[in-house]
């Protein structure tokens, strides 16, 4: 085992509450330890057009395309991905952070996105 306490990023580092740490670990530690265990290809054109976006943009470009090959592109609608809250909020991206780095990818020629009100938005991705 690595010793964390030189990891920046270890939560007591970081000074989050306690009772936040815990929620977080407890939530599904299982579904978590698969997340982890898989990956996101970026496509170079996509790489060229996050040029200068901010991280939590990123995230959400990283977030669609993982979900993309997971399903092998093949979703009800074509290369459409459902952008629900949970994971996201997970990965620290709170609601309106993901509206606002869902826009940022639609003005960057990424995707473009279906809004609902009171569902979650759908993004379909573009070449």
């Amino acid at each position: 085992m690595s010793d964390d306490s030189n990891n920046p990023f270890d939560p007591k580092r970081l000074g989050l509450p306690d009772d936040l740490i815990q929620e977080r670990l407890a939530s599904n530690p299982t579904k978590l330890k698969r997340r982890r265990q898989q990956f996101a290809e970026l496509p170079m054109s996509w790489y060229e057009r996050l040029k200068g976006a901010d991280g939590q943009t990123c995230r959400v470009a990283w977030f669609l395309l993982h979900e993309d090959w997971r399903s092998n592109g093949r979703t009800v609608s074509g290369r459409s991905v459902k952008v629900p809250n949970g994971m996201l909020e997970m990965d620290g991206i709170p609601r309106e952070t993901k509206r606002r780095a869902l826009r940022d990818l639609e003005h960057r020629g990424c995707v473009t996105v279906e809004w609902w009100r009171g569902k979650s938005p759908i993004a379909r991705l573009l070449p």
